[in-house]
């Protein structure tokens, strides 16, 4: 009898076991009052990254993706007029970014043209 296939095997670009295989993100994360002096410390199934502050940065989608789950809950207490408190809640971000680019170690597409505009000439000159 064969051994079945894990989950993880048949979809490995699913899991995070490796940073090699997933496409990166160039992001800038902003400074905050949350973030210490020397970096944010960035961990996902032990491959660790070190995150400056106003740098830029290339990182694993789903390590950038993880930071959208850090968040942090506030709650406000609001009168009404009438003597009743209002609790109103949201959530926030723990750390911003800006997302400078998405696939950076991906070719350009006019790359790719260009490759094969200069192989198809110099085909016809030979």
């Amino acid at each position: 009898m064969a051994r079945q296939k894990t989950p993880q095997e048949l979809n490995p670009e699913l899991y995070f076991t490796s940073s090699k295989g997933h496409p990166r993100d160039r992001i800038i994360i902003h400074e905050s009052q949350d973030m210490p002096k020397e970096g944010l410390f960035l961990s996902l199934n032990g491959i660790a990254f070190l995150a400056k502050p106003d740098v830029e940065i290339d990182l694993p989608r789903p390590v950038r993706q993880m930071l959208d789950t850090r968040v942090r809950t506030e709650t406000r207490r609001v009168d009404d007029g009438n003597g009743n408190m209002i609790v109103h809640t949201r959530n926030i971000r723990r750390f911003t970014y800006t997302l400078v680019k998405e696939n950076v170690d991906a070719v350009a597409p006019e790359i790719i043209a260009d490759s094969q505009g200069a192989g198809a000439a110099s085909n016809a000159t030979v």
